[in-house]
This record gives structure tokens, C-alpha cells and sequence, in this order.
């Protein structure tokens, strides 16, 4: 039996709510078998958050990495602020060097008034994957991973 694919979620902490269905979101996908590297879970204070961050490109064992779009996240990717300009800093060389650009994709967790979804730049210009699925297990499922939970 092969070992379970592994995934990291990028994502900012833009509110209490979008925050949980991050952990929702990662939590459904342990649900369906996925090694997830996650920083609330992983990431504890006096650690490295740099080095934990580079992890999504150095680490050859991480199949995907999920980048959780919604307004915040765009803004601080575009403007390199925070922890996701580090990420985006870490990510982008990495998605415009690609051929194969699966590794990266985009989860769209929130639109603007006229439906668009709040993408970074580099993510818009990559051409990269995106889902629109707008729940956990949608989600999960989209990116070929199926709960083991009972329905």
C-alpha cells in the first residue's frame, strides 16, 4: 500500500470564520486520507514559520499545495505582506517554472461583487488550476480525495 498523499494549505487569516473553514477544509481532508501539513497544527510558537513555509517547495514528499484565495489573501500576495507574501515570495518561482503546474492549486473561498474571484496575481498569469468548489467535501472530492467518513 502506497503512502498517503501529502498536501499543504496556504491561506491568510483574514477572519474567525474563514479561519475555521480552513480547519474544516483540512480537517476533511485528513477525513479522506491526505497527510496534511497545516500550521495550526503543525507550526508551534519559537518555531521557524520561514523554514516551515519553504517546506511547500523543499519538501519533495507534498503532492499539492492548496492556496485558499479569498480578498485577503490576494491583497497581502500582491502586496508580499505577512506570512502570505513570504508564501507567495516561496510559491511563485515555483508556479511559473513549472510545465506541470498541478501541484498548485487554487481554492476560490471568496468573489467580488461581480462574481471574479480574488486570485494573486502570479496565480492569474500562471494559467494554475483552480476549484470553485465552496465546501470541504466538495473540495476534497474535486482534488480526488474521498472521505472515509459515513455519509
Amino acid at each position: 500500500m502506497g503512502s498517503a498523499p501529502k498536501l499543504f494549505i496556504s491561506y491568510s487569516w483574514s477572519t474567525p470564520e474563514h479561519e475555521q473553514w480552513v480547519v474544516d477544509l483540512a480537517t476533511e481532508l485528513v477525513n479522506s486520507g491526505v497527510d496534511v501539513v497545516f500550521d495550526k497544527w503543525a507550526l508551534r510558537e519559537g518555531h521557524d514559520s520561514i523554514a516551515f513555509m519553504e517546506k511547500m517547495v523543499t519538501d519533495q514528499s507534498i503532492n499539492k499545495v492548496i492556496i485558499v484565495c479569498d480578498k485577503a489573501y490576494a491583497v497581502k500576495a500582491d502586496d508580499r505582506r505577512s506570512g502570505v507574501g513570504t508564501e507567495t515570495q516561496i510559491i511563485s518561482p515555483e508556479v511559473y517554472a513549472r510545465q506541470d503546474q498541478s501541484k498548485f492549486v487554487a481554492v476560490i473561498a471568496e468573489r467580488d461583487e461581480g462574481g471574479k474571484p480574488f486570485l494573486p496575481t502570479y496565480f492569474r498569469l500562471a494559467s494554475a488550476p483552480a476549484t470553485t468548489t465552496s465546501t470541504p467535501a466538495s473540495i476534497s472530492r474535486s482534488l480526488g480525495y474521498q472521505s472515509s467518513r459515513s455519509s
